[in-house]
């Protein structure tokens, strides 16, 4: 196990709910009328997990509040806009479960919230030059690209014919090659480094690779697996990817 596991847990799920919430806003597509409030939730309970993550990465948890104070941390930046982003989801659910949907300035802020924090989550890395691996432009692609990916992957299970919409289906692939393109710097990165560059490959065959062929097929058929097919291949992918950037902590 990693000893970076619990931040692990919160940049995936939190990014992930992150991710998921600027698809939203960006392509506000038809959800199960019966349940609305299912996304919602789900996002923000993505979210509370992963911030359980970031709490347990202190080896005091009960310093939350102190290190909140250090502003300038990066903790304590993703912190601040993790609980933003909270309120707005906390906001959406109410809003959606009364009314059947949540106006689209809520998603827009929420969305605008979100994607601040998927880049707090990449800068505060680049600023620990105790790890070299990690010192790299690359990083912050490596989290954002990923939770866009993850993220719209996500949405595709709640949007009726996500994939069947022309301008979401080429975002989904547009995203597929950034997150190719990221990977292999990535790759580059840590090989000038003599680190293995094994799991970005697989990341590259399991996330853009696999993911972008299923959200073509997706696109041509009325299969309710695809979209599910798209996301695991994604998350596993992006997971891979991550894992493998954290364990450069401890070689």
């Amino acid at each position: 196990m990693i000893s970076e596991f619990p931040l692990f847990v919160f940049t995936t799920l939190a990014g992930l709910a992150a991710g998921a919430y600027i698809a939203n806003a960006l392509f506000p597509l038809d959800r199960d009328r019966r349940t609305p409030w299912a996304f919602p939730l789900v996002c923000l309970v993505l979210l509370g997990v992963g911030l359980l993550g970031c709490l347990m990465h202190l080896a005091r948890p009960g310093m939350f509040l102190n290190a909140l104070a250090n502003y300038r941390a990066g903790i304590a930046q993703e912190a601040y806009f993790s609980i933003a982003f909270g309120i707005v989801l906390i906001a959406d659910l109410i809003v959606t479960w009364r009314k059947g949907d949540a106006p689209r300035a809520l998603r827009i802020v929420g969305a605008v919230l979100a994607l601040i924090l998927t880049v707090i989550m990449g800068l505060a890395y680049i600023s620990t030059f105790g790890v070299s691996a990690w010192c790299t432009w690359a990083t912050v692609p490596l989290f954002v690209v990923g939770d866009l990916a993850m993220g719209f992957a996500l949405y595709a299970l709640f949007a009726k014919g996500a994939y069947k919409s022309q301008p979401f289906f080429m975002m989904t692939l547009a995203l597929a090659a950034l997150l190719a393109v990221t990977l292999v710097c990535e790759a580059v990165h840590f090989a000038g480094l003599g680190l293995g560059i094994v799991p970005f490959v697989a990341a590259i065959v399991v996330a853009p690779a696999a993911s972008g062929a299923l959200a073509v097929l997706a696109s041509k058929r009325d299969d309710k697996a695809l979209p599910a097919a798209v996301f695991a291949a994604v998350l596993v992918g992006v997971c891979i990817a991550r894992w493998a950037f954290y364990a450069a902590s401890i070689i």
